[in-house]
């Protein structure tokens, strides 16, 4: 199997991209967690932020509780707001682009053509796109570790080390619906739209679900991720072992259609 060739180039094409996320995401970090201390102590965290109508807190996954601690702030303003965000969108290009965006091109039955073989793409996407999330996640919460004893935020090693990995996961299981869906179907726009819908949907289920239905959360891979609130009590096993296996699930559906489809042309 030709992996390394291929997971070589693909890292060097994608190489500028991958920065520009990189300081996208590191920017968060720097515009709000500095800003903790001086929020809380004008008020804005507090009074200020219970006055707004709870149905926008809710839409926005904000809790009016818990923003004046450092932990409820660090998730909800970069891990469960805008940093996540990012996060999700070059997850899910990511994913949509690796099988399905190289066919639409003509790039992949090119590569296929130079003595490699299905297998050996899928593979080498597949570790491309982990280690991409991995290290974008990891960079997010090294980046917050630094911040967290000038930020004042007062945050504990094992409530970043699950964060960082609930996140991880949670980023990953959606650039991994992205590549599902486009290793079955070889269509980008498609793959994109499915992995979009599916974090919609789970992100209504997590903030919003329970004023539906008392059980609707418990099927959102957001809940899974972030129902525990790890970054207060710490790595939540249960969530991140059901990420892990719907990470699993949609690897192996991956790996069954591909191979056994025929490209566009």
């Amino acid at each position: 199997m030709n992996v390394l060739p291929l997971l070589t180039r693909r890292f060097r094409d994608s190489a500028r991209g991958i920065l520009g996320w990189a300081l996208g995401v590191t920017g968060v970090c720097l515009l709000y967690l500095p800003l903790f201390p001086s929020m809380r102590t004008s008020g804005l965290l507090g009074d200020k932020l219970e006055a707004m109508p709870t149905a926008m807190l809710d839409s926005f996954g904000m809790d009016a509780a818990t923003m004046g601690t450092g932990w409820g702030y660090t998730h909800q303003t970069v891990f469960g707001m805008l940093g996540l965000l990012l996060l999700l969108v070059l997850g899910i290009t990511h994913g949509a682009r690796a099988i399905a965006g190289d066919e639409e091109s003509g790039a992949l039955e090119l590569t296929l053509a130079h003595a490699t073989d299905r297998r050996s793409v899928l593979l080498a996407r597949l570790i491309g796109i982990v280690a991409v999330v991995v290290a974008l996640c990891a960079l997010v919460t090294i980046i917050v570790a630094a911040l967290n004893g000038p930020s004042e935020l007062e945050l504990s090693a094992a409530g970043l080390v699950g964060e960082g990995a609930a996140l991880t996961l949670l980023v990953l299981f959606h650039a991994l619906v992205a590549f599902a869906a486009g290793a079955a179907t070889g269509r980008r726009s498609l793959a994109l739209g499915v992995a979009t819908v599916v974090a919609a949907l789970g992100w209504f289920g997590h903030t919003m679900g329970a004023k539906v239905q008392e059980h609707l959360p418990a099927a959102s891979p957001f809940e899974w991720a972030y129902g525990a609130s790890p970054l207060s009590t710490g790595p939540d096993v249960g969530g991140l072992l059901a990420l892990a296996a719907g990470c699993l699930v949609l690897v192996v559906i991956a790996a069954l259609t591909f191979p056994r489809r025929d490209l566009r042309a």
